[in-house]
C-alpha cells in the first residue's frame, strides 16, 4: 500500500490529498538573478513541520550540492536560506501541500504551473533544474523527459532535469551526482553570478 500526501494542522499531521489552504508551508527561497533555481514536486512531511527545504532524513539533496561544488560545505536543511550567498534558489510545484510520493500528488492546474513560470521567469535565473523527472512532468507536460539540459528554456532561463535527490532514488547513485556535477559545471562554463 502506498503512502498518501500530508496536511498539517497545529502540530499533528493528518493523511489527506487535499491543500493546506492559501499558506505557503515553504516560501521561495528566490532572488533575481540567479544561477540555478531548483525546482521540486512538494514538501516532505519533515520539511513541512521544520519548515526547510529537503529535510527528510533520506533526502540527498544537500549532499549533492556540496559533493558536485555548489557549496563549499555541507548545509544543513535549516540553513536553507543560506543558498542564496551561492546563487541558487528553492522552490516547489505545490508549496501548499505535502507529500511522500509525488506520483500521489495531482496533474497541477495550468494556474498552479503559470504561478510557478512567472515566479521563475520574474527572477530570470540563469538555469531552472527540476528535482526528478516527476517534476519536470508536473512543470511541462512531457511524458518523457531525459536527464540534463532540455533544448527548450523557460523565459531567457537554461531548464535542466536531474534524478529526484529522495532517499528513493538511490539506485541512481553516480549517475545521480554525475548530473549534479555537470550542471554545476555549466553553471560555472558561463560564468557565476557571484552571489
Amino acid at each position: 500500500m502506498g503512502s498518501k500526501p500530508y496536511s498539517i494542522h497545529n502540530d499533528r499531521v493528518d493523511k489527506v490529498n487535499e491543500p493546506i489552504g492559501p499558506i505557503s508551508l515553504l516560501p521561495d527561497i528566490l532572488a533575481p538573478s540567479l544561477d540555478v533555481i531548483f525546482v521540486g514536486a512538494a514538501p516532505s512531511p519533515t520539511a513541512a513541520r521544520i519548515g526547510h527545504y529537503y529535510a527528510g532524513r533520506g533526502n540527498r539533496f544537500w549532499t549533492l550540492l556540496h559533493q558536485a561544488g555548489f557549496t563549499p560545505r555541507l548545509l544543513d536543511a535549516t540553513e536553507d536560506h543560506q543558498v542564496l550567498q551561492y546563487g541558487i534558489g528553492l522552490t516547489a510545484v505545490f508549496r501548499d501541500r505535502i507529500s511522500t510520493m509525488n506520483s500521489l500528488l495531482p496533474t497541477p492546474s495550468r494556474d498552479e504551473i503559470a504561478d510557478l513560470e512567472r515566479r521563475i521567469i520574474a527572477c530570470a535565473p540563469r538555469f531552472v533544474c527540476y528535482n526528478g523527472k516527476d517534476v519536470c512532468r508536473m512543470c511541462t507536460g512531457m511524458s518523457s523527459p531525459l536527464w540534463g539540459e532540455m533544448s527548450e528554456p523557460i523565459g531567457g532561463s537554461r531548464r535542466y532535469v536531474v534524478p529526484s535527490s529522495s532517499g528513493r532514488a538511490d539506485r541512481w547513485g553516480m549517475e545521480r551526482l554525475q548530473l549534479f556535477i555537470e550542471l554545476r559545471e555549466l553553471v560555472h562554463a558561463g560564468g557565476s553570478s557571484d552571489k
